[in-house]
């Protein structure tokens, strides 16, 4: 996919930011709304809500969670880019496991950043196939305030998966849900395994957000050892925090630190740790480094092309996106002929790709 380069391109940019963020921030709700009381604590294990829906936008209505079926219940705006991005692979879910009692539901609601009914219907319209579950208008941000503000989730787009046995399994992004999808719907997921799991990935959420602040202070510091060392101690928080951690480091070091050597360093410790079985983050990875924007001088182009051949590897030599990576990578190491051969399989694959292999013809010409 073409956006996989770009994965973590906003990932450490920005120091006030959270650097491992992939969510967007929820907006507020209605000022009629602000007096709602918190609900009881929603999590993983616990039943899940009864839905309350103004209007079903596309799909066929569904009066209640039935026992028997798999539900995800996905919060979305038309103002949020990483919703938007998600639709294709929930999508894909929905058409997978059709067949076996799977339904994806996206919710979505009005807010103050300018959701609102009218744009939902034009953009589920102009989506069509890329949409291809139901999708539902919240009544009066009831299903909201019982999924999400009982939940404490803050952001979106965000995803509650319930089993068939109507407990929650699952809470969080869309597009990391498929490992705990595939068990629920086999039937093989244990739910307080699950719940303890979900309990523990909290705990390592409120530790990195207390390292956001201490990475901020040393980078506006340029004191890079010590970046190295918060993101280590954020990749030892596991889970989703190892990868994290890994590219939060290296691209810190690529386009704030912009040191060569340091930059190797934790190339290096990503692609034979953190990252050395993530096609997409040692894929992006190699991009980045490929990248003129960062101005970097020295950067060791030969180990751009042994992260792209990595992740090449692990697509089995058929992605067009990594193929097109791993030619530039060679390209930017000197090797013109190897640049076009590559190239030339990753146009076979993906022809938009054409200008780049022109651009690689002509500079061996020259």
């Amino acid at each position: 996919m073409k956006h996989a380069k770009h994965l973590y391109a906003l990932l450490a940019l920005v120091a006030s930011a959270p650097a491992w963020a992939i969510q967007a921030p929820a907006a507020q709700a209605p000022a009629a709304k602000a007096e709602v009381k918190q609900a009881t604590t929603l999590g993983v294990g616990d039943a899940a809500p009864a839905l309350s829906v103004a209007k079903w936008v596309k799909g066929q209505p569904i009066e209640k969670l039935e026992k028997g079926k798999v539900y995800m219940v996905e919060f979305w705006a038309t103002w949020c880019g990483p919703c938007i991005t998600s639709m294709p692979h929930i999508s894909e879910l929905q058409k997978k496991y059709a067949d076996q009692g799977f339904v994806a539901i996206g919710v979505t609601s009005t807010d103050t950043r300018g959701n609102t009914l009218e744009k939902v219907e034009k953009m589920v319209a102009d989506k069509g196939d890329t949409m291809g579950y139901t999708v539902a208008w919240d009544k009066e941000r009831a299903t909201n305030d019982a999924f999400m503000r009982a939940a404490e989730q803050g952001g979106i787009p965000c995803s509650f998966l319930v089993d068939r046995e109507g407990k929650i399994a699952y809470i969080g992004h869309p597009m990391n849900i498929d490992k705990v999808l595939e068990q629920v719907i086999a039937g093989k997921h244990d739910i307080a395994k699950l719940k303890a799991e979900a309990a523990a990935a909290k705990i390592a959420e409120q530790k990195a957000s207390a390292m956001q602040q201490a990475l901020g202070q040393k980078i506006q510091a340029k004191d890079w050892d010590g970046v190295a060392t918060v993101c280590d101690e954020m990749a030892a928080l596991g889970g989703e925090f190892v990868e994290q951690g890994a590219m939060i480091k290296f691209q810190i070091m690529l386009y704030q630190a912009k040191d060569a050597a340091r930059v190797a360093a934790a190339a290096k410790s990503a692609l034979e740790g953190a990252c050395k079985d993530s096609g997409n983050a040692l894929n992006a990875m190699a991009w980045m480094m490929c990248e003129d924007r960062h101005k970097v001088a020295g950067l060791d182009y030969a180990l751009a092309v042994k992260i792209a051949e990595r992740a090449s590897t692990l697509a089995e030599g058929k992605d067009p996106q990594v193929l097109d990576t791993l030619a530039r990578a060679h390209f930017k190491k000197g090797d013109l002929a190897k640049a076009i051969e590559i190239q030339k399989q990753a146009v076979a694959l993906d022809a938009s790709l054409k200008p780049t292999l022109d651009e690689y013809e002509a500079a061996a010409k020259k």
